[in-house]
């Protein structure tokens, strides 16, 4: 929008002489609008825990969210040199919101934690663009959570946000993404 305005009134300010008075067919059609493709990438928003903050110790839902719509199959979540990594399953869950990850993971007490978010770059905007890389540092307390339902509550989420990835088993015992249409998925064991 900024830049339809901007070159329409460049157009209007244009100098003009007496010489090069323009005829109506050279004048041409008014820009109306630019559309410029791409964007902004992706970057992390916000996060749970957020960088630099005390955690308790114990299960935690690591959470981070993008300011734009991302892809499920594309997150990246790496070691950083100057501390631990915490344990985690293997593989995060984008929640509905189409924004943010989540992610169960084990924290030690007294410990200091950091993260490459999306190093190498993997994690991916719905329009295909790789997201900025983000370095996640935080460290634990003594005491933590003792369940999933209380690692949720700290992390501003509630139970219908599960950090787990549905197990979607066609009978094979292999897990499978959503399918590609609203087709419910079959229970292989009614």
């Amino acid at each position: 929008m900024r830049i339809c305005a901007v070159l329409a009134l460049a157009t209007a300010l244009a100098p003009m002489t007496a010489a090069s008075t323009p005829s109506p067919a050279s004048q041409g059609t008014p820009v109306t609008e630019v559309v410029v493709p791409g964007g902004p990438p992706p970057k992390v928003a916000a996060s749970y825990p957020a960088d630099g903050a005390v955690v308790p110790a114990g299960t935690l839902v690591l959470k981070i969210v993008f300011d734009q719509p991302m892809t499920a199959d594309g997150w990246s979540y790496g070691r950083a040199e100057d501390a631990a990594f915490p344990k985690c399953l293997q593989r995060p869950r984008l929640l509905g919101d189409r924004r943010t990850f989540v992610l169960l993971c084990m924290v030690a007490a007294q410990q200091s934690y950091a993260i490459e978010i999306n190093a190498p770059r993997v994690f991916l905007g719905e329009d295909g663009r790789k997201a900025k890389p983000t370095l996640l540092h935080f460290s634990t307390t003594e005491v933590g959570p003792r369940d999933i339902h209380d690692a949720l509550l700290l992390a501003g989420l509630t139970d219908v946000d599960d950090p787990v990835m549905t197990w979607r088993d066609n009978g094979a015992g292999v897990s499978q993404s959503a399918p590609a249409s609203d087709e419910p998925v079959a229970d292989p064991h009614p």
